[in-house]
């Protein structure tokens, strides 16, 4: 949960202009998407509020949010469900792409997509999987 309101917070940031890791929003495009230039407001802000609202689903799924329904509501199972799928198929779909050398994007994106960002997605999969399987208490 923490590791998905970190990259939405992060999303947020670039939404707001900010470059961070990189200089300026060029490099940032390089490093991150892999090409440029930088996605628009509206690609930006709808990947913040999905990741947002994964964060808050998985709090739900680990008993830190309440709902009403409680966690076992079924859009809420479904949802989280949903979220595992995709976090772990961009991972392992990165992984696979990156490391074949697939696809026209950078290669500090492809450095870094097989160092942190598909070992990153895998990790939230795992995460969100483990935490919609038993309530914290």
């Amino acid at each position: 949960m923490v590791g998905l309101g970190a990259a939405a917070l992060v999303h947020g940031m670039w939404l707001r202009g900010s470059s961070w890791p990189a200089a300026d929003r060029e490099k940032l495009a390089d490093l991150v998407v892999g090409r440029r230039p930088f996605p628009g407001p509206g690609a930006t802000s709808a990947v913040t509020v999905l990741l947002g609202a994964a964060t808050a689903v998985t709090a739900v799924r680990a008993g830190l949010l309440p709902l009403p329904g409680g966690r076992s509501a079924g859009p809420v199972r479904v949802a989280a469900k949903i979220l595992v799928a995709t976090l772990v198929a961009r991972g392992a779909g990165g992984l696979v792409v990156s490391g074949l050398g697939l696809g026209d994007v950078t290669p500090e994106f492809r450095r870094w997509d097989i160092r942190l960002y598909s070992p990153y997605c895998l990790a939230l999969g795992l995460a969100v999987a483990l935490a919609s399987r038993s309530e914290l208490r």
